[in-house]
């Protein structure tokens, strides 16, 4: 059950979509919200030996103290507006430009909440998304401009068999179980490939019901792959996609990951959970 949603926010565009996500999640699961605001900067992109990526370092800029000041205020407003009437939140504003308290309270949550990168021409491919993944063990939700409102009805998982897809199935659960319509999607393999029915047949003892199908893009790159991922996931009109997060430290893609998952981040209409 979700109770404890980290919401981040480095005071870009990111503040209202992560906090408009987090408190969709929480109204859905009656739960607070925590909301951290990071200071952007060069500093950001090292904790517990996490390096950032080759391509995410020239893209954060060198911010004076009145522009790191003027984002700390804008994350308190949108905090104040989104979430301040919300039982239970809190705020919280690191001091310096570190991801350790992202990480630290992160990793005491049951679900990260962050924007979706690339919007902020001051931040373009920050390194929140990136320790998020792979430093908080815990679920993380890319918000899209538009959060939406409601539950969550539909509800298409990526499965590939992998560790990663297995994780995310399992930090998923709680949502599964309140959708009405849940799809099982096999990208680029046999369903059969992949144990599909497998993973049908337990979220069938868990009370979920779901579909299996399966599409082929054929032999293409990473990020064409993600492109038909997105494209049946927004045909289908769902409300959340579920998928494992590959990669890490690839120079020459988004954010430093795989370049499926980079794409996806990116360019996912709906929210999206994720799980290394």
């Amino acid at each position: 059950m979700m109770k404890s949603i980290l919401a981040v926010s480095e005071g870009g565009p990111d503040a209202a979509m992560s906090f408009r996500l987090a408190a969709r999640v929480a109204s859905i699961f009656d739960a607070s919200v925590d909301a951290l605001h990071l200071p952007v900067g060069p500093a950001g992109g090292a904790v517990g030996g996490l390096a950032m990526s080759g391509e995410a370092m020239p893209l954060i800029m060198n911010l004076d103290d009145d522009r790191l000041e003027e984002r700390s205020k804008a994350s308190e407003s949108a905090y104040k507006e989104v979430l301040g009437g919300l039982a239970g939140s809190t705020y919280t504003a690191a001091e310096t430009a570190t991801l350790d308290t992202l990480v630290a309270m992160g990793r005491c949550s049951d679900l990260v909440v962050l924007g979706r990168p690339g919007s902020d021409p001051e931040n373009v491919a920050p390194a929140t998304v990136e320790a998020a993944i792979h430093e908080c063990a815990r679920a993380v939700m890319i918000a899209p401009p538009n959060a939406g409102s409601g539950g969550f009805g539909s509800i298409v998982v990526a499965w590939n068999g992998s560790f990663q897809a297995a994780r995310a199935v399992e930090y998923s659960l709680p949502f599964l179980a309140k959708a009405n319509s849940v799809t099982l999607l096999v990208v680029g393999s046999k369903a059969d490939d992949v144990g599909a029915s497998y993973l049908a047949r337990n979220l069938g003892r868990h009370g979920i019901k779901t579909v299996i199908d399966a599409i082929d893009p054929g032999a293409v790159s990473g990020r064409a792959r993600g492109r038909a991922l997105l494209d049946y996931t927004h045909g289908k009109g769902a409300d959340l996609l579920v998928m494992g997060a590959y990669g890490r430290g690839q120079v020459l893609s988004f954010l430093g990951l795989g370049g499926a998952t980079g794409k996806v981040i990116s360019s996912c209409r709906v929210p999206l959970l994720m799980a290394h």
